[in-house]
């Protein structure tokens, strides 16, 4: 077999808040060396949420470079030799004001790829996760309040296009947040949604319990196990207060602990869990 020189050089990471710094780790934990550029007044999300952002960029390098100077914009240039990729999620123009839009970076080193994460495609209106779910008509199917999925979307779509750009010896790619979202909006899939007896979540006798006996052989695994060979038809019946097979169910989930459960399931080989968080 051939050697295989991996990473093939590092990636400048100048983006900030959620998705683009998620990329950039996802990047990281391929193998690529990060160097996240920061502006002087730093990431937004370092003093928004401190966790967060060390759960984002704590394995990074990070620098100061103020791009509005000169000083700042020569010693962005100096890095571009040793990179491959390039990620940056500036407002349309913004870098092009600066002298450092993709026709000078690449003027420069025509084998980069140079990554931009945008909102729209072919707009420069702003949005963030909220509004980008709801145009894809997901709002009601996430927990937007705790969940940004939108940007999660986004960060995976960043990371292959930057793949792509490195896999093609470099040029300009553009991820749309807003695309990434309705990319993901695939219509529903029935009994995903707790509506069923085998998949949903259960109180036990202390937490609850995630139980995700989708497929029939795992149902009939789960019936046998569990000594409850009269819920063996009912695998899709409503998970509802008038259905006895329901009520039956949630008072077997009473009789241990929900890590007790996960113990039991795992031992059983059962798709169970107990709810973390």
């Amino acid at each position: 077999m051939a050697p295989c020189a991996w990473p093939p050089g590092k990636v400048l990471d100048l983006t900030r808040l959620l998705p683009g710094p998620l990329a950039g780790k996802l990047l990281r934990d391929l193998g690529f060396p990060v160097l996240k550029v920061e502006p002087p007044q730093g990431d937004p999300l370092r003093d928004w949420a401190p966790e967060t952002y060390v759960f984002l960029n704590g394995n990074k390098e990070v620098v100061t470079l103020d791009l509005k100077g000169k000083e700042g914009r020569e010693r962005f240039l100096s890095l571009l030799p040793g990179a491959v990729i390039l990620l940056e999620s500036n407002r349309p123009g913004v870098m092009e004001g600066l002298g450092l839009g993709p026709e000078v970076v690449l003027g420069i080193h025509p084998r980069l790829a140079y990554v931009r994460l945008r909102g729209y495609p072919d707009s420069p209106d702003p949005g963030h996760d909220l509004t980008y779910l709801a145009e894809a008509g997901l709002l009601g199917r996430f927990p937007w309040q705790s969940f940004q999925f939108a940007d999660l979307a986004g960060a995976y779509a960043l990371a292959l296009a930057a793949l792509k750009g490195l896999l093609l010896g470099g040029g300009v790619y553009e991820v749309a947040l807003s695309e990434a979202a309705k990319a993901m909006a695939y219509p529903p899939i029935p009994f995903l949604d707790g509506s069923a007896l085998c998949y949903g979540v259960y109180p036990a006798r202390e937490g609850k319990v995630a139980l995700a006996a989708l497929e029939l052989h795992f149902w009939a695994r789960f019936c046998e196990a569990a000594g409850l060979p009269e819920l063996l038809p009912l695998a899709f019946s409503p998970a509802e207060p008038g259905n006895p097979g329901y009520q039956r169910l949630r008072a077997f989930f009473q009789g241990k602990a929900a890590w007790e459960w996960e113990a039991w399931a795992r031992e059983k080989g059962l798709p169970l869990r107990a709810v973390r968080g």
